[in-house]
Formats: structure tokens, sequence, C-alpha cells
């Protein structure tokens, strides 16, 4: 079990001691305090910011962080994201974050895991806060914990076609890891068994042509596109424009357990000098939770 008031805890506030404390910016809330994660599973938290004073005048819109921290104390996930609406004092600000392991990944140690949760902005310190958790560092609180399950043979796993290239190691705790689509070429995803409702969480780059890079559009359209089909249903969603994208694909109930073919058919290549062959899309992240209804209730 982690402790947040164990040696590190103590360790950490006693040198955040050290320094004057500040009044709280906003009340912090996170519900439900305790969720179970399986891989390659995805679940909610609804995260509720009630803005008690002005932050400082200019500066990027402030950042949410959501950490989960081993029982040394170590981050081994971020669930990062902006503040998805303006900051205005007296105006509660409610919304849902996913707490997930991809598929892409290697799984979690079973175990119990610590959930943490604070706000700052880029390039400056982090902002004090109002929480019934209590701190576990500087600025950041205890919101939850996590009970990691041990993998399964009854859980989903992902099988990629032959166009998809080697998966790579992701460049954070946010990302751990990421595959390439080669380019000119569609790729297909084999993701199950899948048993009863539920949703596919898609996580992918359209990258930008940047540095020694050249995107190039391959169907004689303006931007660069990729299209999703899915054999267990959940529509054809298409999306344009560079950037990162998080989509849902619904998998309606079935009479038994099955397999899911997801295709991801992109109309761009991009080319660099770095790099051997043109690659495409690049997914970040691929993870299986409750259909939206059940997510509701």
């Amino acid at each position: 079990m982690i402790r947040a008031r164990g040696i590190l805890p103590v360790l950490l506030l006693a040198a955040a001691a050290c320094k004057p404390a500040l009044p709280p910016v906003a009340e912090l809330a996170v519900t439900p305090g305790r969720l179970d994660l399986a891989w390659p599973e995805f679940a909610e938290v609804e995260i509720s910011i009630e803005p008690l004073a002005d932050l400082p005048a200019g500066g990027a819109p402030p950042i949410v962080f959501l950490h989960l921290l081993d029982e040394p104390g170590s981050v081994v996930r971020t669930f990062d994201h902006p503040l998805p609406q303006p900051w205005r004092v007296g105006h509660r600000i409610t919304y849902r974050v996913r707490v997930f392991q991809s598929a892409l990944g290697e799984p979690l140690r079973a175990g119990e895991y610590l959930l943490t949760a604070g706000l700052y902005r880029p390039g400056q310190e982090r902002f004090p806060l109002r929480s019934s958790g209590e701190p576990v560092s500087r600025y950041e609180y205890r919101v939850g914990s996590v009970g990691i399950h041990a993998p399964s043979d009854r859980m989903p796993q992902a099988r990629f076609s032959e166009h998809w290239l080697p998966p790579q190691a992701g460049a954070d705790r946010q990302v751990v890891a990421r595959r390439a689509l080669r380019g000119g070429a569609a790729g297909t995803i084999q993701f199950g068994p899948v048993d009863g409702a539920g949703r596919l969480m898609l996580t992918f780059l359209i990258p930008d042509a940047v540095g020694s890079s050249r995107l190039e559009v391959l169907d004689g359209g303006s931007l660069p596109k990729v299209r999703l089909t899915s054999s267990c249903g959940g529509g054809q969603p298409e999306v344009s424009g560079v950037g990162r994208v998080e989509i849902d694909l619904e998998v309606p109930a079935a009479a038994a357990p099955r397999l899911c073919d997801i295709t991801l058919a992109p109309n761009f290549e991009v080319t660099s000098s770095d790099r051997a062959e043109a690659t495409s899309v690049v997914l970040e992240g691929l993870s299986w939770g409750p259909a939206a209804d059940a997510a509701a209730d």
C-alpha cells in the first residue's frame, strides 16, 4: 500500500515548510476516490475546480496535472491537460478525465498506486489549492487511489498488420509508447476479444511538417486526413488537419466475445532526410473502456 504519510511525503513537506504559505487559488475535488484499472483499460474521474482568486496576469492558460505514483513515490504515468474552461472566480469548472493503460505500452506492476493532482502554468511554479486530500509534496494533493490488476488472458490484446512499424518508446510518462504507419498504406489493428458493449479509445498524431520533414497529401486534397473503420461498429469517423486526436469507437453489445478489426486509412505521407522510409499517422494510445451510458452512471 502507498502511504501518503510515509518518509517521502514527510521530507517533501518539511522542505515546503521553509517557504511561506500562500492562500489557495481554487478548491479542488476529484471523484471517485478509488479506481480499479486492468491492462489495457481506461477509467474516468470527474475533476471539479472552483477558482477562489484571480491568477497572476499574463502567462499561458493553467495546466491541471494528474499523476499516478508508485509505492516509492515515483511518477509512473501522467494525465496532464489544459483547464478546459476560462478561469473565473466563483465559477466552478467540472469535467471528466481518463486514467488509462495503453495497449501500446507495457502493463504496470500489479498493486496499489496513489493518484495526485495540482495546478500550474507552463514555466511557472505550481499554485496552492484547497483540497480534502492531504498534500504529498508542495502544492500536489492526494485525490485518490488506483488498484492495478495483473494482466489476464481474458483481457483484450492488440495485433498489428504488417504496415505498422515496430513500437518505439514515447517521449514521456504520458505517451509511453507509439507506433507509426508506413506512408501510403492503410493499417489494421485487431483488438480483442471484447465482451459486451464498450468503447475503444484511440489517440493518434497527424504530424506537421517541421525541420527536414515534408508532408504530402496523396489524393489531391488540401488537408491530411485519416478515416477510421471498425468491424465492430462505431461508424466511419474522419479526422482532418494536423495535431493530436483522441477518438472513441463505440462497440455495441453482441451475443459472444469477438475480435474487432480497426483500420486507419490516411491520405498522406511524411518523408524526412532523417528516416529511411515514409510514414503517416502515429498511434500513441489504445485502450478499452465502458460504454458511454455506463460511464455516465
